[in-house]
């Protein structure tokens, strides 16, 4: 009777104990789901502005929830949590394959986003550590422990390991450096002074007497022009001239100026240089 009794008593307290369990692991997941909907109706839009930037590191968590949600109806025990380890260790590796592949840059780095970037010195070690992750977390999981108890620490030690070696990406971002600025050249240009003479024809001047005035020339002088070269000043000062009222045909023989410009002779333009 008192061996019934003990057996009794032992299976009413195993089942306590599973009872007890079971509502601590649906306390946690009421109090996470909780959380997760506070985050996303009050932060919603910082919370996929973070993503957005971050979107290559978030690749791991993608890749386990498409993972666990396959089997989401297996997961109802701490244990079944602590085993999906090996569904965190699979989204890792697939970062740690992309991480490796990125590197096309002759710097060797790996760009996150415009601003945030890996070097390339990390991507083999972190591919190392994923796949000793990932076989880490296999062995534990299918190990036959002596009782349930060291399953279970055994377990939680791997599923710390795949959550910090998930997160380590983020303790190596780095700021893309700022492009050197180019040095911009300036050339020094020495200006010097110049007295230029215009010569010109009248053709209305000429008209007066052609038989005589029809060879002459006149000129203007120009004084003062600032330029860097003979050339420069001969062209400032034609400008300058030709700006003028003074570049008028003379009309009539009372000289008075009309709208018609003078005829310039280029080649016969004079250029004197001021020491």
């Amino acid at each position: 009777m008192d061996d019934k009794t003990t057996i009794t008593d032992a299976t009413s307290g195993g089942s306590l104990e599973n009872t007890r369990s079971s509502v601590v692991f649906k306390i946690g997941l009421a109090l996470g789901a909780v959380g997760v909907a506070y985050v996303l109706l009050w932060h919603g839009i910082g919370v996929f502005s973070q993503i957005t930037a971050k979107l290559p590191l978030l690749l791991p968590l993608a890749v386990t929830v498409m993972s666990i949600v396959t089997r989401a109806t297996d997961i109802r025990s701490f244990e079944a949590v602590l085993k999906t380890s090996n569904d965190i260790a699979i989204g890792i590796i697939s970062f740690d394959i992309w991480l490796f592949s990125a590197r096309s840059e002759p710097a060797g780095r790996v760009l996150v986003n415009a601003s945030t970037m890996i070097r390339g010195d990390f991507a083999l070690a972190f591919l190392v550590l994923g796949l000793v992750t990932a076989v880490v977390s296999l062995i534990l999981t299918h190990y036959e422990f002596r009782n349930p108890v060291e399953r279970q620490r055994a377990l939680l030690v791997g599923f710390v390991a795949s959550v910090l070696v998930y997160i380590a990406p983020f303790g190596v971002l780095e700021d893309v450096p700022a492009p050197e600025p180019v040095a911009v050249v300036q050339k020094t240009v020495t200006v010097s002074q110049f007295d230029v003479a215009i010569a010109y024809k009248d053709p209305a001047i000429v008209s007066i007497r052609p038989t005589l005035l029809d060879d002459r020339l006149f000129v203007h002088l120009e004084r003062g022009i600032e330029a860097p070269s003979a050339d420069d000043a001969r062209a400032s000062a034609v400008q300058r001239f030709l700006a003028s009222d003074e570049s008028n045909q003379a009309e009539g023989r009372n000289l008075k100026r009309s709208g018609d410009k003078v005829e310039i002779a280029q080649d016969s333009i004079v250029v004197a240089q001021k020491q």
